[in-house]
Formats: structure tokens, sequence, C-alpha cells
């Protein structure tokens, strides 16, 4: 089993291009497996706290990594107001894997192993597990390599793998472990995932959100799924149907 790489000579300019290109596939392809999650309402009073905490603790590690990944070096002047802008963008901001990250800070620096593919699947499959689903680094490794949507039976050449940084594989299980460790503790840090590693309902809510929103894009935008160039870049085939799949949708409460 392979994964898709596009048909693009090599070139100092070439990676910039394929990685906005993966970050805006990736964007639709969260939300063409992922209808579920769309339109279900902002758990609000996980938010509000997630929020709080956040703003009190943005001197300590790592939301300190995070704010000024996210809004830069002075992260207290430049952060939302809004609860809702702050948690996307701090729950996000890890996936920009263009960013050194990890700067003064060797914990987060594996996460720029992972690529557009690796943090889509990983999303995807915890969201399709549901809400208290246990997640681990090895479970989100699991989710990445197995997601149908990443999949393809097409065996890409050097040079698609090489130079396509939606192409997953390049990295093994072990790297892809500690890159997903390293986002499961800023996750916890946002309340994305509790201490004990379950999904909370604000992760489940807005993990697709805060990666679409990293990537320049929107989850809840209907236009990202009739895009004019839905037919260059994309995998052979269409995805199985959540039913087809036997996947019901989680437990998630108004």
């Amino acid at each position: 089993m392979a994964y898709y790489g596009w048909d693009a000579g090599p070139g100092p300019d070439d990676l910039g291009l394929a990685w906005d290109a993966a970050e805006s596939y990736a964007v639709r392809v969260l939300r063409e497996a992922l209808p579920e999650a769309q339109a279900v309402p902002v758990p609000v009073e996980e938010l509000t706290m997630a929020a709080a905490r956040f703003r009190s603790a943005a001197r300590k590690w790592p939301y300190r990594q995070l704010a000024r990944a996210a809004w830069g070096q002075r992260p207290r002047k430049r952060s939302p107001a809004d609860d809702t802008d702050l948690w996307l963008d701090a729950a996000g901001v890890i996936a920009t894997t263009r960013r050194h990250i990890g700067a003064g800070s060797p914990l987060l620096e594996p996460v720029t192993l992972l690529r557009p593919a690796d943090w889509a699947g990983a999303v995807i499959g915890l969201v399709r597990s549901g809400v208290n689903t246990v997640a681990t680094a090895e479970d989100l490794v699991r989710y990445a390599r197995q997601c149908p949507e990443i999949t393809s039976t097409e065996d890409p050449g050097d040079e698609a793998v090489a130079y396509d940084p939606f192409a997953g594989g390049a990295a093994d299980d072990e790297a892809l472990g500690r890159g997903f460790e390293a986002a499961l503790l800023c996750w916890e840090a946002t309340g994305a995932v509790s201490e004990q590693r379950w999904l909370t309902r604000l992760g489940w809510w807005g993990l697709p959100r805060a990666l679409a929103r990293a990537w320049n894009g929107d989850f809840d935008r209907a236009a990202w799924t009739d895009s004019a160039d839905s037919e260059e870049g994309s995998w052979t085939g269409r995805a199985p149907s959540l039913a087809e799949l036997g996947i019901r949708e989680p437990p998630v409460g108004t």
C-alpha cells in the first residue's frame, strides 16, 4: 500500500508550492471524510474553560511555545480575544510543520516529521472513533497509516515521495510516533484530549477545524468540496461512505 504523489518534477520552489497544495487538499479531505462533525455546536463550557486555562498559563510550557508559534514573539498583544479563535489557533498551529515550532523546546521538534497526510489521517481516525476514545501515539500512527481517504493502491516514484508533502510513509512508525506524542502533549494542554489521553468533546469538535484553520482553510465551508481543482491531485476512486465503513456517529450531545 502506498501514498499518492503529485506528478511534478523536483525543483527549489516546488516543495513550498507542494506544501501549500497538500494543505489545501487536506482541508477538503477532512471535510469529505467527516460530515458527521460538521454543523455540530461548539461545546461552549469546555471551550471557555480551555481558553481560560491557556491564557492563565501562557508563560508556561507548552503554552508559551504554542502561543509564539501562533501569534509571534508578542503573543499577549496579538492573541485573539475570542475564545473560539484563540483555541483553534492554539490547537492547530502544531500542524504547521514548515515552522520551527520546537524552537527552545526539543520535546516539540518531532512534529516537524509529520506531513499533512499524517495529520489528516490521524485526526480522521480519531474523530471517527468518537468521544472518550483513548488516544495514544501508537493509535494516531495506525489511523494515519490506515485511513482509507489517504491511502492508495498507486505506487509513486521516488521523486514523488521526496517532493510531495502529502505523501506519507517517508518516516517509519517509530518516528511518526514521536511526532504524535509531541502533538498529544500540546492537545492535552489545549483540552483536546484529557490527562488520561481520551478524546474530549472539545477535541472531537475542534481538531478538524483547528487543522483546517492552520492550513488556511475552513472545515465548515462547503466551497471546499466544490473546488474547481477537485479533479487534479485527487486519488483514484472515491472513498467508501461512513455506512460502508461501519462507522457510527460519536455520542456528542448538544
